[in-house]
């Protein structure tokens, strides 16, 4: 069996601690830094900051061509971009009838909010009487597909997103997260 030393520590062959030579080595670099800076790296007696005599000025050179040819390069690849084809965003203060002439201009389009979708019939009505009592716009629609019927629960629809935004918060407070569609007007 062997024997564990617990009052073992590393030290160097010389018997001293690891932590004095690093001490040790610290000391004498930085003082040798010290020499260094004080009396310059060339060893000629003057500081660093001693007496120095000043740069002498370089003499004037012809100006040089410029290394690099951006400005030019910018004008020679100039490309000129179409204006967008899309219409314009109503601007506050212009009258009814220009707004009304974007506005067809744009498809109409509603949103409706899904708030929930069941298999049973029941369920879905039972869901459609509470929201309705709490005065939202509420209908059930059904769909058959290749799994069978869904009865959805839709909410709206709304013509504007800020009159959505309110029905979705009156959802969350039912604790229900609902699906946001987007539909042409009829």
């Amino acid at each position: 069996m062997s024997r564990r030393n617990t009052k073992r520590r590393s030290k160097s062959a010389s018997g001293k601690p690891a932590w004095v030579w690093f001490v040790l080595g610290n000391a004498v670099g930085g003082f040798a830094v010290f020499l260094l800076l004080q009396f310059g790296v060339a060893g000629n007696g003057k500081g660093a900051a001693g007496d120095r005599a000043p740069a002498t000025k370089p003499t004037a050179q012809a100006p040089s061509e410029p290394r690099f040819d951006f400005y030019t390069m910018l004008k020679e690849n100039e490309v000129s971009v179409p204006p967008p084809k899309v219409a314009k965003p109503a601007i506050r203060g212009e009258s009814s009838s220009n707004k009304q002439g974007a506005a067809d201009k744009v498809k109409a389009q509603v949103y409706i909010l899904q708030a929930a979708s069941f298999r049973e019939a029941a369920e879905a009505e039972r869901l459609r009487a509470q929201l309705t009592l709490a005065n939202l716009d509420v209908k059930v629609e059904s769909a058959s597909d290749s799994r069978g019927t869904w009865h959805r629960v839709l909410v709206g629809p709304f013509d504007n997103r800020s009159r959505m935004a309110k029905a979705r918060q009156v959802l969350a407070e039912h604790r229900l997260m609902p699906l946001v569609l987007k539909r042409p007007a009829n």
